[in-house]
C-alpha cells in the first residue's frame, strides 16, 4: 500500500502504535464516502493519544476537526501544538481562525499580529487581520497595514478594494469612490468592486452612475444575483417597470431564489394594473409562508384591486396586532366595508383603531366622515371636536371641522374656522376655495369671493373644483356665458361630479338650453340621488313639452 504521506512526516521517535493509526487515518481520509472520514478523524485521534507529544499530529487532528465543524476541540489541539511550538505559524493560523469563528476576535488579533511579526510578507495573515481590526472597530490600524502593504505591492487589487470597504464603512463615500476606482485601474473586470461601486452611488444618490456601475458589472458576470436585483431596484424606483420585470425575471430563471424576488415580481404587475397575475403570484406565496403578513397584505391588496370584497376582506383581517402592517391592514378593511355599506362593521374598526392609536388623527377624520356619509353631520361634529381636544393645532382636523359646520348650516363658525386655517397657510387654495365657494352659495361677499377664487387659482390653476367654484360665481351674477365657460373647463379636468354636473344643468336651464339641461342634470341623478335635482327636471320636462 502506497500512502499519500509517510512516516518520516511524523519522525522523531513516535510508537509503532502512532505509525500505525496515523497509516490507517492516511488512507482513509482520501475514501470518498462519511463513513471513511469519520473513521479517518478516530484513527488519527487514537494516533494523537498514542503520541500526545507529536506536533505533527496534532496539527493534522486540529485542521481535520476544524473542517468537521468540531471547533472547541480543534482549538484545544492547536492550543497544544503551540505549547509544543510556540512559533509554530500553522498553530497561529488555526488558533487565529477558530477564536475568529467562536467569537474571541481579541485572541484572534493576537495570533494574526504574532504571525505579522514573525513573518511581514505573510499577506495571508494580514487581510484576516485587517478584516478583524474593522469588525473590531479598529478602522485606523487596518488602513495603516494596507497603506503600508499598498507600498510594497502597488499592482495588488486587494489592497485599494479593501480601503474603499472601510471608506464605506466609515461613510466616507468620496474616499472609498476614490479607492474603489483605483482598484478597477488596477482590475478593471473586478466584479466586487463595481458591486461596491455601485453601492457608493446609490448611498450618493447617483442613480444613474449606479445603474451604469450595476450594467457593467452585469456585463463580466451576467448572472451576479447582487447586481440583479440591484439594478431592478433602481428601475423600479424610476418607473422604469417593464425593465425592472425583466431584471427580476431573468434572476428568478437563475433558481433557488428568495421569496422576496417573486414578492417584487408581484409588486411591479400590480403597479402595472395587472392584479390578476400579481395576485396569482402572491396566492402561491401565500400557501408557501402564510404567516409572512406583508404578503398577506400585498395579496388582500391585489384582491382588493380584483373587486374580490370577501377574499381581500379576509385577508386583510387575518393580519394580527402583533405585525407591523396590522394598522394599516385594518384601514383597508375599513374602506371595504364602507363601499360595502357595512357601515357599522366600519365604524366598529376605525372606533378600535382610534382606541389603540390616538395619535394617528386621521382616524378621527375617516370616522366623521364616514358619519357624514349617513347624514349625521352632528355625530360627525362631536367626533371631530372629541379628536381636536387632543389634538388641537391638527391642520387637517380643523379644516374637517370647518366642513361639518358648513354642513350643518353654521356658516359663520365654518368661516372663523377656515379664516383662522388662511391666517397659518395663506397660500392654501383648498382653504382659498372653500371660503369663496361658501361666499357665493350664501350669496354675500362676491367681490371678496372673486378675489379668494382668483389666488386660489394663481395657486393651482388646474384645480376643476375651484374652476368650478368661480363660475358659480359668474352664474350668481347672471354672467351665464362666462359661468359656463369656467363649468365646461372645469368638466375636463373633475371629470364625473353630481354637484358639476348640477351646476352646468343650472346654467344650461339660465341659458335656455333646455336639451342640454337636462342631460346634465340627468348625469347627475346617475351619479348621486338628490330630490331638489329630481324637482328640477321634473319642471324643466313640464316646460319644454
Amino acid at each position: 500500500m502506497t500512502l499519500t504521506k509517510s512516516a518520516p512526516a511524523i519522525s522523531g521517535g513516535v510508537s509503532s502504535e502512532s505509525l500505525y493509526y496515523f497509516s490507517v487515518y492516511n488512507w482513509l481520509s482520501y475514501q470518498n464516502n462519511s463513513q471513511s472520514q469519520e473513521g479517518a478523524r478516530h484513527s488519527l485521534q487514537r494516533a494523537v493519544k498514542a503520541d500526545p507529544g507529536s506536533l505533527y499530529l496534532r496539527l493534522e487532528l486540529a485542521e481535520v476537526l476544524f473542517k468537521l465543524h468540531q471547533v472547541n476541540e480543534a482549538q484545544m489541539h492547536a492550543e497544544n501544538a503551540l505549547e509544543l511550538d510556540p512559533g509554530n505559524p500553522r498553530a497561529r493560523r488555526l488558533l487565529a481562525a477558530t477564536y475568529t469563528l467562536t467569537g474571541d476576535k481579541e485572541r484572534a488579533v493576537r495570533q494574526y499580529e504574532e504571525l505579522l511579526t514573525e513573518d511581514p510578507e505573510n499577506s495571508e495573515a494580514l487581510f484576516y487581520l485587517v478584516a478583524l481590526y474593522v469588525e473590531t472597530l479598529e478602522y485606523e490600524k487596518a488602513l495603516d497595514l494596507l497603506k503600508g502593504y499598498r507600498q510594497k505591492y502597488p499592482d495588488d487589487v486587494l489592497a485599494p478594494y479593501y480601503q474603499g470597504k472601510i471608506y464605506g464603512e466609515l461613510k466616507l463615500y468620496g474616499e472609498a469612490e476614490r479607492y474603489f476606482k483605483e482598484a478597477l485601474e488596477i482590475e478593471p473586470e473586478m466584479a466586487d468592486a463595481w458591486l461596491n461601486l455601485g453601492l457608493i452611488y446609490e448611498f450618493t444618490e447617483r442613480r444613474e452612475e449606479a445603474v451604469a456601475a450595476y450594467r457593467k458589472l452585469l456585463e463580466i458576470d451576467g448572472g451576479d444575483r447582487q447586481a440583479l436585483e440591484r439594478l431592478g431596484q433602481l428601475l423600479v424606483g424610476d418607473g422604469n417597470l417593464d425593465a425592472a420585470l425583466k431584471i427580476f425575471q431573468r434572476l428568478k430563471e437563475q433558481g433557488d431564489v428568495p421569496a422576496s424576488i417573486n414578492v417584487k415580481i408581484a409588486l411591479i404587475y400590480f403597479q402595472q394594473g395587472n392584479y390578476q397575475q400579481a395576485a396569482e403570484i402572491l396566492k402561491e406565496l401565500h400557501a408557501e409562508f402564510p404567516e409572512r403578513y406583508r404578503i398577506t397584505f400585498y395579496l388582500a391588496s391585489s384582491l382588493e384591486a380584483l373587486e374580490n370584497q370577501d377574499e381581500a376582506l379576509e385577508l386583510f383581517l387575518s393580519i394580527p396586532e402583533t405585525d407591523e402592517l396590522f394598522y394599516d391592514a385594518r384601514v383597508h378593511a375599513a374602506f371595504l366595508y364602507e363601499r360595502r355599506k357595512e357601515f357599522n362593521a366600519c365604524e366598529e374598526i376605525l372606533t378600535d383603531l382610534i382606541a389603540k392609536y390616538p395619535e394617528k388623527v386621521g382616524l378621527a377624520r375617516m370616522l366623521a366622515s364616514l358619519h357624514q356619509k349617513q347624514d349625521d353631520d352632528q355625530g360627525a361634529l362631536e367626533i371631530l371636536q372629541q379628536s381636536l381636544a387632543l389634538h388641537p393645532d391638527d391642520y387637517k382636523l380643523r379644516f374637517a371641522l370647518g366642513v361639518v359646520y358648513n354642513d350643518l348650516g353654521q356658516i359663520s363658525e365654518s368661516i372663523a374656522v377656515m379664516r383662522g386655517l388662511l391666517k397659518e397657510n395663506p397660500e392654501d387654495a383648498a382653504v382659498l376655495n372653500f371660503i369663496g365657494y361658501t361666499y357665493v352659495e350664501q350669496g354675500v361677499q362676491l367681490d371678496d369671493a372673486e378675489k379668494l377664487l382668483q389666488r386660489a387659482l394663481e395657486i393651482k390653476p388646474d384645480s376643476g373644483y375651484i374652476l368650478d367654484s368661480m363660475g358659480w360665481l359668474f352664474y350668481m351674477r347672471k354672467d351665464y356665458e362666462k359661468a359656463l365657460e369656467y363649468l365646461l373647463a372645469a368638466r375636463e379636468k373633475v371629470g364625473d361630479d353630481p354637484i358639476l354636473f348640477e351646476h352646468l344643468g343650472d346654467i344650461n336651464l339660465a341659458l335656455e338650453h333646455y336639451d342640454e339641461a337636462l342631460k346634465n342634470y340627468n348625469s347627475s341623478l346617475e351619479l348621486k340621488e338628490d330630490k331638489n335635482i329630481r324637482e328640477k327636471m321634473e319642471k324643466l320636462l313640464q316646460k319644454v313639452k
